[in-house]
């Protein structure tokens, strides 16, 4: 029987007494019903906790089915955490098993808040300080100048060459930019995919400046910053003739468009962005590798500075707490960052890449 139970239960085979206590979290009210106590939280967020709450219920289900028969917050006590994490660790590596355990202590409190919860709390924290230890993931052998300067050797390769189709060059244009991009302004990937053409990306003067609101960053705080000068070139090119190409007569305000004229789905960045990097970079990468890429290449070339990593990737904190930036906007972390950059595209070039001007 329990074979049949997979290993996340969708919400629809959620228990009853579970579905309905989800969806009070986020219940929108006024100021005489109120709302739900989670009803701020991004849509990102609520994915990745549904499924987190929905591998608990799967080991329930498996394992200590009589507990379902007790209300939510019931179940959740040491024993069957025990187990829960038990399972876990055969199965999964220690970040996931933090990530899952902070998820169920999150949705545990916001279920039941007049519970103490400090002893699921104390799990938690000491999950994550153990995780630190183990999981930072080795540094691609990459500096964020190296990946530059392939990026931006790949886009005057796609306007020089003429061997390929039109739909093919917009493709591979539009696949070196992405990664300029990112390794430039490192954000994460839905942050890197909300991107859309009226609100995030704005001409100002002979540049580009991104805007990204509160909703579109983990830490809810504004950004903006100008796009660097050698990617200004290529995305003028970009918006004018290869993003049109894609759209071939569709209409979206997506920034980044897919072969089929819309906007690409994080689904498929997963698919083929680690193709992209092999063949660009000779490492295949996922997005949130440049972010590795990016603190690296400030810790190791720019150690007086390290502290602008934290605006750089948007973390709300860091160890070495930094006061001389500007944290509202993170402007200057990025020119700091930038100058790093182009030091390095600099030393492996000698000169810039040139791409063609509209």
């Amino acid at each position: 029987m329990s074979d049949a139970i997979p290993l996340v239960l969708r919400f629809s085979d959620w228990p009853q007494a579970d579905r309905s206590a989800w969806e009070d979290l986020f219940a929108e009210g006024d100021i005489f019903d109120g709302t739900g106590p989670c009803a701020s939280w991004s849509e990102g967020s609520r994915i990745k906790r549904r499924q987190s709450y929905g591998q608990w219920l799967s080991w329930l289900a498996r394992h200590r089915p009589a507990l379902l028969e007790h209300p939510p917050a019931d179940r959740v006590t040491r024993d069957a955490v025990r187990g829960f994490m038990d399972e876990l660790e055969a199965r999964v590596q220690i970040g996931t098993i933090k990530n899952l355990i902070n998820d169920l202590y999150v949705v545990t409190r916001a279920l039941q808040p007049s519970t103490d919860w400090g002893w699921l709390n104390t799990v938690s924290r000491r999950l994550m300080h153990r995780a630190d230890r183990k999981s930072l993931p080795a540094a691609p052998p990459l500096s964020a100048g190296e990946v530059l300067a392939k990026c931006l050797a790949a886009l005057e390769e796609v306007e020089t060459s003429r061997h390929t189709s039109e739909m093919k060059r917009a493709i591979r244009f539009r696949e070196a930019l992405m990664v300029g991009f990112l390794i430039s302004r490192p954000v994460r990937r839905r942050t890197l995919l909300s991107m859309t053409t009226d609100r995030h990306v704005r001409r100002v003067g002979t540049g580009f400046e991104v805007h990204f609101s509160a909703e579109d960053m983990k830490d809810k705080k504004d950004r903006w910053f100008p796009l660097p000068k050698v990617l200004v070139g290529p995305m003028e090119v970009y918006l004018t003739t290869y993003r049109v190409r894609l759209l071939g007569g569709a209409d979206t305000k997506a920034l980044w468009i897919n072969r089929y004229g819309g906007a690409i789905t994080p689904d498929g960045l997963s698919r083929q962005f680690p193709k992209v990097t092999e063949r660009l970079l000779g490492h295949a990468l996922r997005p949130h590798a440049f972010r590795t890429i990016a603190a690296t290449s400030i810790a190791e070339q720019d150690p007086e500075h390290v502290n602008i990593i934290r605006d750089i990737l948007g973390h709300a904190t860091l160890d070495m707490a930094e006061k001389h930036y500007n944290r509202a906007t993170g402007l200057s972390a990025c020119s700091e960052y930038q100058d790093l950059v182009q030091a390095t595209l600099k030393r492996l070039s000698g000169k810039r890449p040139k791409v063609r001007q509209t």
